[in-house]
């Protein structure tokens, strides 16, 4: 059999997937001709397609030494190659031979989206997209008819936020191509995004039709579906990813969010442990010390209790300190530095240890996240610990703050003052939904004779900077300026006869503290608010304003100053000397 009957016999193994066979044909031919190059090039091709991608790299570069560099067959050659040093993970190797193939004048939209996806293979935080983006749109110029193409694009205007743009992307990956159930579950996301669950749910369901088995589909279908408030649905759409692939982290931590909405707390907890693994989550940063399983006897123990979430969380959740105190555990609490002060006011605090987070920590024994603590404590809705207050103010800054906020605006015989809080934290996915503009809080002034409000918070938003300026502190003030942690709001916040915010750390800060908080909930609330009730088991005095339809803010301002007309609220205690 000469060379040209066994590279035929060759391929022809390959096309039947026969690897073994080709490989064997291949190289009984190398070892007669080491110079083969189409013998080389077909078997670079055989191990790539087995994966073997750093076999395939290495037999195609000696190909590559014995073709004409030229020639059309260089060309794939390179383009095989970078392909090879792509899975490899070699990313900059794959980018830089693309790139070289560009700058030499190839000008083939393939080259282009193989560049785009190194530069962004190099940097996953998203460093290179605007680079990568550039390159999708050569690729697109040169040949606009390639729905993958699209597709990428769309991905990286939807990482961007450019949502109109990614609908318009994924549109166009579906004009050219209907049959992809990546690209109906990209479209789904999309509109997911700009807050049209029901669209969404049409494209996921499509997703779905044509591959029924997509775990990402029926994790999104369910994350729709909870926007949407129908939660039971949504457990039926993760239980089926579950059903699909049990490791599944986003799933297992969605399914626990619409458990615990629900009331269903003690089935929630365990599926809540697994949102450590999800996509989004924040590094699990004590993995080295042992976690505590909450059966092993804790007397004359060291444990670490470790904020891991967002300062409300870590509010809401620190009112579990005291069990374990009472444990006969040594307790050392670490905390982000802010609250560092506010948490010295918990009890029994002089039995614990504090650090800030990121400082060097003691000898322990056990680790334990603060939000891990409802499972081990087996908490239910009936049994959920509520001690409060459970915070306090210190005394000599709560004086101090008194002084300040009687000079910025006496206070006059059956005078109310206000507390709002109109925005969280900017980073949290959710504050979109939960942050309410402060203008739209301007008709509250209006609810009753002798109010004053004042806004507690010491970010605030561009917008509503530029409005409370204009207010020339006729009935609004800004307390922003003097808060320097968690203690100065907290000293701020005692000195009001009520606070009025949105879901963010102010909340649960006042319900910790006992304060009277009236708290303004989005149509699809976060977990711990639950669901159709206006009082809250975790904070007894709070009551809860809920939006009725999403996005409907107006009709929760308009019941919030109803309220505040009437509401008969109890002073604050006298302010301490100096």
């Amino acid at each position: 059999m000469n060379a040209h009957q066994t590279l035929t016999q060759a391929l022809a193994h390959f096309d039947q997937q026969d690897y073994a066979a080709a490989e064997a044909a291949l190289f009984g031919l190398l070892q007669a001709q080491p110079d083969n190059k189409d013998a080389l090039h077909l078997l670079g091709s055989v191990a790539a397609a087995q994966g073997r991608f750093e076999e395939a790299a290495l037999a195609w570069q000696q190909a590559l030494r014995r073709v004409d560099p030229d020639s059309q067959e260089a060309l794939a050659l390179r383009y095989r190659l970078g392909r090879a040093f792509y899975e490899q993970g070699r990313f900059e190797d794959a980018f830089l031979l693309y790139r070289d193939l560009i700058e030499a004048g190839h000008a083939q939209p393939e080259f282009f989206v193989a560049a785009a996806a190194a530069l962004q293979g190099m940097s996953p935080s998203g460093k290179n997209d605007v680079q990568a983006m550039a390159l999708l749109d050569e690729a697109l110029q040169l040949n606009p008819d390639v729905p993958g193409t699209w597709h990428r694009k769309a991905l990286l205007e939807e990482r961007a936020g450019q949502w109109e743009a990614a609908r318009t992307s994924i549109h166009n990956a579906l004009r050219l191509n209907d049959q992809e159930a990546q690209y109906w579950l990209a479209a789904g996301l999309v509109e997911h995004a700009l807050g049209e669950f029901e669209q969404a749910l049409r494209y996921y369901d499509q997703a779905l039709i044509l591959a029924p088995d997509l775990v990402d589909a029926h994790v999104s279908r369910g994350t729709s579906l909870a926007r949407l408030r129908d939660h039971d649905e949504a457990i039926d759409s993760y239980r089926r990813a579950l059903r699909l692939d049990d490791g599944e982290a986003d799933a297992r931590i969605n399914l626990a969010l619409s458990l615990l909405v629900l009331g269903r707390l003690e089935e929630a907890w365990p599926f809540y442990e697994g949102g450590w693994e999800g996509r989004d989550a924040d590094p699990y940063r004590h993995a080295a010390i042992p976690a505590w399983n909450g059966a092993s006897s804790l007397t004359g123990k060291r444990i670490l209790l470790w904020s891991e979430q967002g300062h409300g969380d870590t509010i809401q959740f620190s009112r579990y300190v005291q069990q374990i105190v009472s444990t006969g555990a040594q307790v050392v609490l670490e905390v982000p530095a802010s609250l560092l002060p506010l948490m010295q006011s918990l009890p029994d605090a002089a039995r614990l240890q504090w650090v800030a987070t990121g400082d060097p920590l003691p000898e322990v024994d056990f680790q334990l996240p603060l939000m891990s603590l409802p499972l081990i404590c087996n908490t239910g809705r009936e049994s959920i610990p509520a001690p409060i207050p459970y915070l306090a103010a210190d005394p000599g800054k709560r004086a101090a703050w008194a002084q300040r906020i009687d000079a910025m605006a006496p206070r006059v015989p059956g005078g109310v003052r206000v507390a709002v809080v109109c925005s969280g934290n900017r980073g949290n996915v959710n504050d979109g939904r939960r942050s309410i503009a402060l203008s739209r809080f301007a008709s509250l002034a209006a609810a009753r004779a002798g109010l004053e409000l004042f806004v507690v918070q010491p970010d605030l938003q561009d917008e509503d900077a530029r409005w409370l300026q204009q207010q020339e502190r006729r009935q609004w003030h800004w307390l922003g300026a003097d808060i320097v942690d968690f203690s100065d709001t907290a000293a701020a916040l005692s000195c009001m006869d009520l606070v009025i915010s949105v879901d963010t750390a102010a909340a649960h800060l006042s319900g910790a503290m006992g304060l009277p908080v009236w708290i303004a909930l989005p149509y699809a609330p976060d977990w711990r608010w639950f669901l159709n009730q206006s009082s809250s088991p975790w904070y007894p005095q709070a009551r809860l304003f809920r939006q009725q339809q999403p996005g409907g803010w107006d009709d929760v301002i308009a019941t919030l100053r109803a309220a505040l007309a009437v509401a008969q609220l109890p002073s604050p205690m006298p302010s301490p000397s100096p």
